[in-house]
């Protein structure tokens, strides 16, 4: 039986070991790429071969998540799952767009993510299907958000550039600012209507949304979507872009993220 223990433990330190690996060469060969003035067709096979194994080793990782028929939604966990579905997204997208500059930001995050594995903590959830739905539809939506969180960020970083004068190779080989603020707005819009989703579902299937426990969760979620229905309805009325449009998705995103994973953070120091 130690001997067993002894066993897994090792095939989960490389697995640990594997998945930043891969994350940090997929985003140095990234970094390289699009600072480079002569952009070959190979690299971009390296650096898609790369990110496909680093979200398959990550994607091995989250069988964790499963503690006998129950789930265990610890804070590592979920930013675990959150991680795995911005990188996976931003891969597959790369295939139809131009979005690979994203995995810059999101790469070398996940990356950090796996030099503080916990494995100890837990945090589990019952098997109710209802339940477990509502948090998978959450982050989900925090995911997609995500997305649009570093488009914001992406954006910012550009047009701060342009301003200044001082325009690299890697911003020339950014989309344009036109390009970058559709992309925002057309995933903060999917973003919106997934967090309207999630938070529908928590009205129809907890009970106890507005206890005590996690009002303040209730309350931030409801403070996040209102502030990205704001900047949408900005865009729709006022034609809100750039700097602006990138504050508010960077404000919605936080105050999201704080619904969720800082009551997570909560939990688990105090409970």
């Amino acid at each position: 039986m130690i001997f067993c223990s002894c066993i897994l433990m090792c095939m989960s330190d490389y697995l640990e070991f594997s998945i930043i690996l891969f994350y940090i060469l997929c985003a140095i060969l990234l970094w390289m790429y699009i600072s480079a003035n002569n952009k070959s067709n190979l690299s971009i096979v390296l650096i898609k071969s790369s990110w496909l194994l680093a979200i398959s080793f990550h994607f091995l990782s989250l069988t964790e998540i499963l503690v006998s028929n129950n789930v265990n939604m610890s804070l590592f966990n979920a930013l675990s799952l959150v991680g795995f579905l911005l990188s996976t997204s931003v891969l597959i997208t790369s295939f139809f767009s131009n979005t690979l500059y994203l995995g810059l930001i999101i790469l070398p995050i996940n990356a950090v993510l796996f030099l503080f594995y916990n494995s100890d903590t837990q945090l589990v959830i019952s098997d109710n299907n209802f339940i477990i739905g509502h948090i998978i539809a959450s982050l989900i939506s925090y995911s997609v958000l995500g997305i649009g969180a570093t488009q914001a960020l992406i954006l910012k970083i550009k047009e701060r550039q342009l301003q200044s004068n001082k325009i690299s190779n890697f911003i020339n080989a950014l989309p344009s600012l036109d390009e970058l603020d559709r992309f925002l707005f057309n995933i903060l819009f999917s973003g919106v209507v997934l967090l309207s989703l999630s938070l529908i579902s928590g009205l129809i299937f907890l009970d106890n949304i507005f206890s005590t426990f996690i009002l303040h969760k209730t309350i931030l979620s409801i403070t996040a979507w209102m502030v990205f229905v704001l900047l949408l309805s900005g865009r729709l009325y006022y034609g809100w872009r750039g700097q602006k449009a990138a504050n508010l998705t960077l404000i919605g995103f936080f105050v999201l993220f704080c619904s969720y994973f800082g009551a997570k953070s909560f939990v688990q120091i105090f409970f």
